[in-house]
């Protein structure tokens, strides 16, 4: 057993809270070896509510409140207040299964074993079983090379492998690593801070291990408005990486651009009918979502697996366009 401290960052989730906590209060992880830290950045609804009477009903959960905006204010306070030396992230709008902590633990102290180098053990996340036919594509729409470049934030990988990157999601930590490359970076706020980390963790050497089937139930963005504002934070964070650290540029990063200029190239139609295959795009990726559904045994999602990639295409590729052309995106 080793001694962990859970990090839950949360604003405004009087919605997601409870549930995310009852989850954590009913892990098969012996109670003396964890604690859960509950960050809360000001929340002004119920939120901090529900929290007290947690902190009340279970003596190993502490709320600590940063009211300065940004998840890595949070994260970074979250790991200041741990006393253990392993910390492990879940999201606010997530639950997660009763052996997850034990099976974070368990994978982290045997690949270990044989990697030194080893930084962070982590899993995937899914929709929860009773979502709506959109939140169900999302999850069916990022297990794909066309929904999530095949990181570890959306597949469903069916091995142990090791990973560039794990989302701060579903993951543990050995903590004294991120204290040393200075914990997250603020300035980026909300954007991509789990991705930077991981960056320079990783270009420091350091292994990330994703475990499959270790999944937590996450509560996707609902609707495709909202998956469209999400995508295009994700875009405009992502365009701030890339001015950051150079060397993460790679042609999965580049392919966001080319989509967009591809489409913008219809403005040209009316000189040559060659301008108007772009169009091509939406009958294509249709067919891909028909496919993915199929092969999911969800027939029925087609239309709504298409729909998230073509939302999250566009908005992705805006938001990392736009960051790289905004000089006050830095």
């Amino acid at each position: 057993m080793i001694n962990i401290s859970v990090i839950v960052v949360c604003f405004n989730e009087e919605d997601n809270i409870w549930a995310c906590l009852e989850s954590l209060t009913l892990q098969s992880y012996l109670i003396d070896n964890f604690e859960i830290i509950v960050v809360d950045g000001g929340s002004k609804d119920q939120t901090q509510t529900i929290i007290a009477d947690f902190v009340k009903e279970y003596s190993h959960i502490k709320m600590v409140v940063e009211p300065r905006a940004g998840t890595a204010i949070g994260r970074n306070a979250g790991v200041a207040a741990a006393q253990h030396p392993f910390v492990a992230f879940i999201d606010a709008d997530c639950e997660a299964p009763p052996d997850w902590l034990e099976r974070l633990a368990y994978n982290f102290v045997e690949y270990s074993k044989s990697d030194p180098h080893l930084v962070a053990v982590g899993g995937g996340n899914i929709p929860p079983p009773d979502s709506g036919p959109f939140v169900q594509a999302v999850g069916v729409a990022m297990d794909s090379f066309a929904g999530s470049f095949n990181s570890a934030q959306g597949r469903q990988f069916a091995e142990v492998k090791y990973v560039s990157s794990l989302a701060t999601l579903n993951v543990i930590y050995n903590k004294q690593a991120i204290n040393d490359v200075g914990g997250f970076d603020i300035s980026l706020g909300s954007e991509a801070e789990d991705a930077e980390l991981n960056f320079r963790l990783f270009y420091q050497g350091k292994r990330f291990i994703f475990i499959p089937d270790l999944h937590v139930l996450h509560k996707f963005r609902p609707t495709p408005t909202v998956w469209f504002k999400n995508m295009l934070r994700y875009g405009r964070g992502r365009a701030r990486l890339l001015k950051r650290h150079k060397n993460m540029w790679s042609i999965s990063y580049a392919l966001p651009l080319i989509f967009l200029a591809v489409f913008c190239s219809l403005a040209l139609i009316f000189f040559h009918p060659v301008f108007a295959l772009p169009i091509l795009y939406f009958p294509f990726i249709l067919i891909y979502g028909t496919i993915l559904a199929l092969k999911k045994n969800r027939a029925g999602l087609s239309f709504h697996v298409a729909l998230v990639f073509i939302v999250q295409h566009f908005a992705y590729a805006i938001g990392e366009a736009s960051g790289l052309l905004n000089p006050q995106v830095k």
